[in-house]
């Protein structure tokens, strides 16, 4: 849990509040999620578009429960399932109490992204947190020249640095954080950690272990259908299929012999038994969804239009 002392609180009431984690692709969302709730709630990659859809993620105490919201990354949408993406975002915006907005600093090359830019005009209305991240990774002087800049973006909010990766600074943000959501009582059971269902996660962890095995196109092209999820005394049954767009990543994704569906078997068989505390057999399958992302019956099929 974030270690927060009650002398940083304005109030003396208990807190509840939802607050949208947004930013560019690959800022370090998920990362600084995680990290506060002390489990993998999120996926993680070093790839951009690894998260695709809100997750929702509840960390609770006896004084607050924050909400935060993991959305994907900022993007102007090129193809329909891009467009969903968006849409989650935007209404993760909408529904906020704060908005804590991710901001690469290691990135930085002297001006801020237009995209980031537009973003920040939108967004005046709303309660805002800036977080610069992984200032691990670049010098104190050049941190000096992003704040300016930020300050000049995001006019009058906070503005803090940080390392998701480390914790560092991420103390002094949670604290940013409690003093701007309202006061209230809990949403959500104080034992839980996300609204989404186990069979979410089991999905999530499945595509993770494509993002982190394969290469080029494939991960982007790729989703996962959960097909079986079977509990059973000492076992977790799940089958599940990757789809993927053509016929011709069909044989790089499960290798030769099948050594590459096996590689990505393991690491999601792994992932999958360390969330769930239990044992599980995992059966993979391939199949093929031409052009899958710019179809709704497919979109919809995978979870990322719910209506």
């Amino acid at each position: 849990m974030i270690d927060i002392q009650e002398s940083s609180l304005e109030t003396t009431g208990h807190k509840c509040g939802f607050v949208a984690v947004v930013g560019l692709p690959n800022a370090g969302k998920s990362t600084l999620v995680n990290r506060y709730l002390k489990e993998k709630i999120s996926i993680v990659s070093m790839k951009p578009q690894t998260t695709r859809t809100n997750i929702t993620c509840i960390l609770s105490t006896d004084t607050y429960q924050i909400i935060f919201v993991d959305t994907p990354g900022l993007l102007k949408p090129r193809y329909r399932m891009q467009e969903v993406m968006a849409s989650f975002v935007k209404s993760a915006v909408e529904e906020a109490d704060v908005l804590l907005v991710i901001i690469d600093a290691s990135r930085f090359k002297g001006e801020f992204p237009p995209i980031l830019v537009n973003f920040a005009g939108e967004i005046r209305s709303k309660k805002v947190v800036v977080a610069l991240n992984k200032i691990d990774l670049i010098k104190k002087t050049a941190l000096l020249d992003i704040i300016a800049k930020a300050d000049t973006l995001f006019k009058g909010v906070d503005i803090i640095p940080i390392s998701a990766i480390d914790g560092d600074g991420t103390d002094e943000l949670s604290a940013v954080l409690l003093n701007d959501i309202p006061e209230g009582p809990s949403l959500f059971p104080e034992d839980s950690i996300s609204s989404e269902p186990e069979r979410f996660f089991v999905s999530e962890l499945i595509r993770e272990a494509v993002f982190l095995t394969m290469k080029e196109e494939i991960p982007y092209s790729s989703a996962v259908i959960i097909d079986n999820y079977e509990e059973k005394d000492d076992l977790v049954v799940i089958i599940a299929s990757i789809l993927i767009e053509k016929e011709s990543q069909k044989p790089i994704l499960i290798g030769k012999s099948g050594s590459m569906i096996k590689n990505i078997g393991t690491k999601a068989r792994l992932g999958i038994e360390e969330f769930l505390g239990r044992k599980v057999f995992l059966d993979l399958r391939v199949k093929v969804k031409k052009d899958w992302r710019t179809k709704d019956n497919y979109l919809r099929e995978i979870g990322l239009i719910r209506k």
